[in-house]
């Protein structure tokens, strides 16, 4: 009797046990499943470069900056992701900024085809900038919750008081983005003046470029015009919101100086529609123009290059590495792979034509 009542006692035992392992394995099976739907397989773009691309990550602490989206005192803490030529030799470099909720992978396919070129490669992944940033000691840093709802001030309408808190507010994105910029560069000068380890040895320091998506492309279009040792820029989907200078009868005024440096304007053709403004706008502010184009007229070196059936996000690798989404968030009827082909042929056709001396450009101005 006693051997039977064990026996139901242990079998009852087992029973949550089995329930527990039948839960677990519909949640790994869901897991997985949300995964292939949310991120599937994808054929990225090729490289069209012969070089071996390598790949590092750092964690840098500017001790110059204390961070602003906590209590803590810390100083701010960014992570770098590094793509270069396997061979020895002497490469220029590009630094990359991600958009607002971007990634430091978002240009991925990019910063591939220009490593595989001859380019060394730094992605900043902008702590709480970001949708994530995970350091090299793993620890994950997800984006301010604040900092998600002042990007979406006005939404695309426009209103003064709105205008004026848009304003604002770019003021604090660029100071916070063209920081981390300037610190990232002149920590990778240092190290490569230094003569330290790949990829800091392979550094050319005196063939630099930037290049950004959205608030990304902003803030290097905005380091291109304070610092001097900057040779090229490409702006991919951004406002150029660097170039106010102040706020006057419910319009941002921009910087009259010509701009610089070589710059490459790249967006979608819908910013055409997207930018008319309503008519008693129009009425009293007869002479505005948008930023990007005004910048254009009075810079020393500008090109436009308008896509075609095109999102935001087009100009991201989002849209092959998930394309549900990508389609939530924003993008056109364009091939998500063709588009990214493109653009990542005419980003190295610019850095080949000013920082390696290519003799010919051959972009189009329409895609």
């Amino acid at each position: 009797m006693q051997d039977k009542e064990d026996e139901k006692c242990k079998s009852r035992m087992k029973r949550p046990v089995k329930v527990l392992l039948i839960f677990l394995l519909i949640a790994v099976a869901v897991g997985i499943l949300f995964k292939f739907i949310m991120f599937p397989p994808y054929d990225a773009p090729a490289v069209s470069g012969n070089h071996k691309v390598l790949i590092k990550e750092y964690t840098w602490v500017d001790e110059n900056r204390v961070e602003a989206f906590t209590d803590s005192g810390e100083n701010r803490e960014l992570t770098v992701k590094f793509w270069y030529p396997e061979e020895d030799g002497s490469y220029p470099l590009v630094i990359f900024s991600h958009g607002a909720f971007g990634v430091i992978d978002s240009n991925y396919s990019t910063c591939m085809e220009l490593a595989s070129n001859g380019y060394v490669v730094a992605s900043i992944g902008h702590t709480y900038h970001a949708m994530y940033v995970k350091n090299v000691k793993g620890k994950v840093f997800l984006a301010d919750k604040e900092f998600m709802q002042s990007v979406f001030v006005g939404n695309g309408r426009y209103d003064p008081e709105l205008e004026r808190q848009f304003y604002e507010n770019s003021l604090a994105w660029m100071e916070l983005r063209t920081g981390d910029e300037n610190f990232v560069l002149d920590t990778i000068l240092e190290k490569a003046n230094k003569g330290e380890e790949d990829p800091f040895c392979l550094i050319d320091a005196d063939k630099i470029g930037l290049m950004g998506h959205s608030m990304g492309g902003a803030s290097s279009v905005a380091l291109g015009r304070e610092r001097t040792d900057i040779d090229a820029v490409i702006d991919l989907e951004g406002t150029m919101l660097g170039e106010y200078t102040g706020f006057e009868n419910g319009i941002e005024i921009y910087n009259k100086e010509p701009y610089p440096v070589p710059v490459l304007d790249v967006f979608g053709a819908r910013l055409y529609d997207e930018i008319k403004m309503p008519e008693d706008f129009e009425e009293k502010h007869h002479d505005w123009q948008y930023v990007n184009f005004y910048v254009g007229e009075h810079a020393a070196d500008y090109m436009a290059v308008a896509f075609r059936d095109t999102g935001h996000l087009n100009f991201t690798d989002l849209p092959l590495a998930s394309p549900l989404l990508a389609k939530l968030m924003g993008v056109g009827e364009v091939d998500a792979k063709s588009c990214m082909e493109n653009v990542n042929a005419i980003v190295l056709e610019w850095f080949d034509h000013y920082l390696k001396g290519n003799s010919k450009l051959d972009i189009e101005p329409e895609y």
